[in-house]
């Protein structure tokens, strides 16, 4: 069977373009240091991809914090609003967007963060985020009404970038378990870029969670598998 060449990709933000994990875990043990208890990467793997709130809920619940979501929230967001500032890129991010980008290729970006962080998070690097131009799509937005590992930031960031696509069309990456079932669940192919500093277990099936194709990193990406505009030799 000829698998039909993708015409867009939707990108996920954080873990994927942009090394926040590493500080997401910093701030998270920041905050947990009163009460002895240290980050579990198990736990983590649940939240990675996951709205503010339900991540939240998902920590409070795990390691029996006696916070309410509003304490932690205050805690973090204070931390967030220093660390953030000095995000970097992932390994082959910058590259690959620009690739598409210079070969007009659509592209989109979907994050589960809110419209603030987003703005924080990609302060140093406007001139990579700033190809996406107005096809940015965060978590708070009003259109967005359930949060991955349903389909709808996918779908909408699809309809905004172009209302003749299909689901069929568009190529997802995304570095969380849950972005990939939200892919898989919208009909879309995906590449899931998995983090191997955050897996509890690195030896999963390639195709887990209905990933089209596994990397570790996005320099491991082949543009060319999927009917996009090659790299240049």
């Amino acid at each position: 069977m000829v698998v039909p060449p993708v015409k867009a990709c939707l990108f996920d933000m954080d873990g994927l373009l942009l090394d926040t994990e590493t500080i997401y875990s910093a701030v998270t043990n920041k905050i947990l240091e009163p009460f002895n208890k240290v980050f579990p990467i198990e736990t983590k793997a649940k939240m990675m991809g996951r709205d503010v709130r339900t991540a939240t809920e998902i920590l409070l619940a795990d390691l029996q914090l006696p916070l309410t979501f509003e304490e932690y929230d205050s805690q973090a967001a204070a931390l967030k609003e220093v660390y953030f500032r000095e995000t970097e890129m992932m390994p082959g991010a910058a590259r690959l967007i620009k690739h598409l980008a210079s070969h007009g290729v659509p592209i989109a970006l979907a994050t589960s963060s809110n419209k603030d962080m987003f703005l924080l998070k990609t302060e140093n690097h406007r001139a990579a985020f700033d190809l996406f131009g107005t096809n940015v799509t965060c978590g708070d937005d009003p259109d967005v009404r359930h949060s991955k590992p349903a389909p709808d930031i996918f779908l909408t960031a699809m309809r905004r970038l172009d209302s003749a696509l299909q689901a069929g069309d568009c190529l997802v990456f995304e570095d969380a378990a849950n972005g990939v079932e939200a892919a898989s669940t919208a009909c879309m192919r995906s590449v899931w870029v998995q983090d191997l500093r955050f897996v509890p277990d690195a030896h999963g099936p390639p195709a887990a969670h209905g990933a089209t194709e596994r990397v570790s990193t996005l320099l491991d990406f082949d543009p060319a598998k999927y009917g996009l505009p090659p790299f240049a030799e």
